[in-house]
């Protein structure tokens, strides 16, 4: 399951950007999983900015063109939620390796 960490200048209004980046990422891969998303927005900043951190674990199909390919469809994804001028980074790394998770219900 991604988990997908969304840090942004409070100059921006990201309302409902993480079910969007949930969608694009089962839309680009099936097998993905839900995505846990949180937004941390950042009162004390210098530039206005976005970035998306998302970590998947690796599989033999996620490799440098997944990561550029998806990457660019998640900056799109954001793009819409940005007041300009502002920068927007996407960060995927596939390093979940020893990744634990239990459902508490």
């Amino acid at each position: 399951m991604p988990q997908a960490d969304l840090y942004f200048t409070t100059d921006h209004k990201l309302e409902g950007v993480l079910p969007e980046i949930e969608r694009t990422i089962a839309t680009f891969d099936g097998a993905a999983g839900q995505c846990k998303g949180r937004a941390h927005p950042v009162a004390d900043h210098h530039h206005s900015h976005v970035l998306l951190r998302l970590s998947m674990l690796p599989k033999p199909h996620r490799d440098d063109a997944y990561a550029a390919e998806l990457g660019k469809k998640l900056a799109e994804v954001v793009r819409p939620h940005v007041t300009a001028p502002s920068a927007v980074a996407v960060n995927i790394s596939f390093d979940l390796v020893h990744y634990t998770a239990i459902k508490v219900e």
